[in-house]
């Protein structure tokens, strides 16, 4: 699968894009096909090398927190009915054709919510719900 690898901390030239070994799924995971990932100004200061003691980073990795796909395998324990679905999902990677999750760290995306918008929903949405939840907006 092709993924995109932050090589060492700095700009964006660390990006390269990288051909990794397709993810499998273990008891309680899912592997999903990435079609949305969800991109945020955090990914950048992290790639800078900003935040260790509160994001550990060691390059090589992959970047990202999640995005909007379908599940494309299960493991064990997990229910065959979520191959095929569309889903949200939150992980510490995304930058990739295939991320690797709990069961947990997936959510149903209904239809008629394009996935695009669903992976923007993914870490965007979150920091509405709790600035309405701080005040008036």
């Amino acid at each position: 699968m092709r993924a995109i690898q932050v090589t060492s901390f700095g700009a964006p030239e660390v990006l390269v894009a990288v051909d990794l070994p397709d993810p499998v799924p273990g008891p309680g995971q899912v592997v999903v096909g990435m079609a949305a990932a969800d991109v945020i100004f955090l990914d950048t200061l992290l790639r800078s090398g900003w935040g260790q003691d509160f994001f550990p980073r060691t390059p090589p990795y992959v970047p990202g927190g999640g995005g909007a796909v379908r599940v494309v395998a299960v493991g064990t324990g997990v229910d065959q009915a979520w191959v095929g679905r569309r889903v949200a999902v939150r992980t510490g990677t995304g930058y990739a054709e295939q991320v690797l999750a709990h069961e947990e760290e997936i959510m149903p995306v209904p239809d008629g919510l394009a996935l695009r918008e669903a992976a923007a929903l993914v870490h965007d949405g979150v920091t509405a719900l709790n600035l309405h939840r701080l005040g008036a907006p």
